[in-house]
């Protein structure tokens, strides 16, 4: 009689035992976020100088109380600014007080856009937020596409501030 063949090792079926970086789990990612926009709420609006000698307002978006998006604004009258763009002037306490009030409805017109980036280092998605057309922010999401992550330079700079 012949010999049986040896079975095989089964092979992993389940998501725990695949990489995180899995289209699955960006589109996972995407809505996640896209979820989370509608609880979103206005954080703290803060002054700071970035090491090269701009001068920004930044506002944090909250959810659960944890800044998870942070905003840049611009210190001359108060405007959102796009990823990338810095602003060079100081700002005044009336700027300050008008991007307070624009935080609210800011946080309403956001929009997560399509497309996830994995960040190696902190293990997680991290999907661009547009608005009026703008990529202005992004927003992160665990590895496995399922809960929205804190923003980490946004607490960081708010605990330094003593906010």
């Amino acid at each position: 009689m012949p010999e049986k063949s040896k079975k095989h090792p089964p092979k992993p079926n389940s998501s725990a035992e695949r990489a995180f970086n899995t289209a699955e789990n960006a589109i996972r990612a995407a809505g996640t976020a896209r979820a989370a926009l509608p609880a979103i709420a206005p954080g703290k609006v803060w002054n700071h100088t970035a090491p090269r000698g701009e001068h920004e307002i930044k506002g944090a978006l909250n959810l659960n109380h944890e800044p998870v998006i942070m905003l840049r604004f611009s210190p001359a009258d108060g405007s959102l600014l796009p990823k990338g763009l810095h602003g060079l002037n100081k700002s005044t306490p009336e700027t300050v007080a008008l991007v307070e009030q624009r935080l609210r409805e800011i946080a309403l017109e956001l929009v997560v856009l399509d497309g996830a980036e994995f960040r190696e280092p902190e293990f997680c998605w991290s999907l661009p937020i547009a608005h009026q057309g703008r990529i202005v922010a992004d927003i992160k999401v665990s590895a496995d596409g399922k809960t929205i992550v804190p923003n980490r330079k946004a607490a960081e700079e708010l605990e330094l501030l003593g906010l």
